[in-house]
């Protein structure tokens, strides 16, 4: 995909969480450029994101 408007780390994850499942996005691409961190790889509505991870996730891109 190319280019989007704003930073990647304050995209709502559930828009990120849709974009996957959708494949727009991978998983690798949605934990390193958007920060969100799934509880599963299941390519379903089971798909949960992990809050917490995600959290942290964000805060460690945040710092480099």
């Amino acid at each position: 995909g190319g280019g989007g408007y704003g930073d990647p780390l304050e995209r709502e994850v559930e828009r990120v969480r849709e974009d996957v499942l959708s494949g727009f996005v991978s998983y690798e691409r949605a934990r390193d450029v958007y920060g969100v961190v799934f509880e599963n790889a299941e390519l379903s509505d089971a798909l949960a994101v992990d809050a917490e991870g995600t959290r942290r996730r964000r805060a460690e891109l945040r710092m480099r």
